[in-house]
């Protein structure tokens, strides 16, 4: 076999060319696998918009469009109608792709299996908007499942859809998702989320997997697995969005002694810093200074030193070719075990791992 499809001791499925033989035993050894829900075609609305992520619309429905080649049929598996309130063309953002919709008045009525609502830069905007929260809730209502793509989320939540769920979204927009829905529980490290009939995504790409995931529940892991095949994903993809996400709280708006302590501890990673020092070289008190710095920087010192730590170990695992013994001293951690628990506590990937994904080629 020319690899394992086991990501060390995750049950993650990375698809590689030479893997054929080793999905065939999965499948022949695993019973879930083989019982396999009988193919009946699924409708699929996508209730799109003007400035909507063109991924986030075309990127989850060509994953549904691809069980019709794992089926290797002429028929469509997914019948999909792209929409909009008032039919047209919409332009989406930000690659200004225009993409042809059909009228929300002119659809036929009757059930719906999924409705798809994406992300973009006027989400925000247009959730506000009464005949587009009117919509999302008469579409949910006729739907078996309906599913947020990044920043769609914002959109379910106008319409209520979100209320006493778990759900997800782009990471740099969870925060502001919490505050102002404080009845959603907004989980910021997930890829997607499913709660009852409501799926949730993070950013773009992250709709892909979450289609993948709406495969799987209609027609089986079995065909779900040949579609990621098909388009080079895995079927479920390791760890989640706080690899991707910026650890680091800004320092633009923080000014005086606690501005220095944080760009003093950024110099000194390699030392032993505590929040006594950070304290003496403020010139406060340790109790005084614990106070201040975390009112204003969001985090406490010790957390803030740590985010530090991962950030430098990070950009080490990305650009360098240093051992993780070398990485770990260099950014302070006291071995390299210290070092491993730490990054698969925040980041849900091994050191190892995230470099092979992420590296930089030489």
């Amino acid at each position: 076999m020319t690899g394992s499809i086991m990501a060390e001791n995750d049950r993650y499925l990375s698809l590689r060319a030479g893997d054929i033989l080793e999905i065939f035993m999965y499948m022949t050894t695993n019973e879930n696998v083989l019982s396999e829900p009988s193919p009946t075609t699924k409708r699929v609305v996508a209730l799109v918009y003007d400035g909507a992520n063109a991924t986030d619309i075309v990127g989850p429905l060509d994953v549904l469009a691809g069980v019709q080649l794992a089926l290797r049929t002429s028929d469509q598996p997914y019948k999909i109608e792209v929409v909009s309130l008032n039919g047209g063309p919409i332009t989406t953002g930000p690659s200004c792709v225009q993409i042809q919709t059909t009228s929300l008045s002119s659809i036929r009525g009757g059930d719906i299996d999924i409705l798809l609502v994406p992300g973009g830069e006027t989400a925000m905007e247009v959730a506000k908007q009464s005949k587009m929260r009117l919509a999302i809730e008469e579409l949910a209502a006729q739907s078996t499942h309906t599913a947020s793509i990044c920043t769609g989320a914002f959109l379910l939540a106008e319409a209520g859809l979100l209320n006493e769920r778990r759900a997800t979204t782009h990471w740099a927009w969870a925060e502001k998702l919490r505050q102002k829905f404080p009845y959603v529980t907004v989980e910021d490290d997930k890829i997607y989320i499913q709660d009852g009939k409501i799926f949730t995504s993070a950013g773009i790409t992250a709709g892909m997997d979450l289609a993948l995931a709406l495969v799987q529940l209609h027609f089986g892991p079995r065909i779900a697995l040949t579609v990621a095949q098909y388009w080079v994903m895995f079927l479920k993809r390791p760890g989640g969005q706080s690899q991707f996400s910026c650890l680091l709280p800004s320092v633009q708006s923080i000014t005086g002694p606690i501005e220095r302590v944080m760009l003093w501890a950024q110099e000194n990673l390699e030392s032993s810093i505590t929040v006594e020092s950070m304290a003496r070289y403020s010139s406060m008190s340790p109790r005084n200074f614990h106070r201040r710095f975390t009112r204003e920087v969001g985090q406490t010192p010790s957390k803030y030193i740590q985010t530090l730590r991962l950030f430098r170990a990070k950009s080490e695992l990305e650009l360098s070719q240093k051992s993780l013994d070398e990485i770990s001293r260099d950014a302070g951690f006291t071995n390299s075990h210290q070092f491993r628990r730490s990054f698969i506590r925040s980041f849900q990937v091994s050191p190892t791992q995230y470099r092979n994904r992420n590296r930089e080629l030489p």
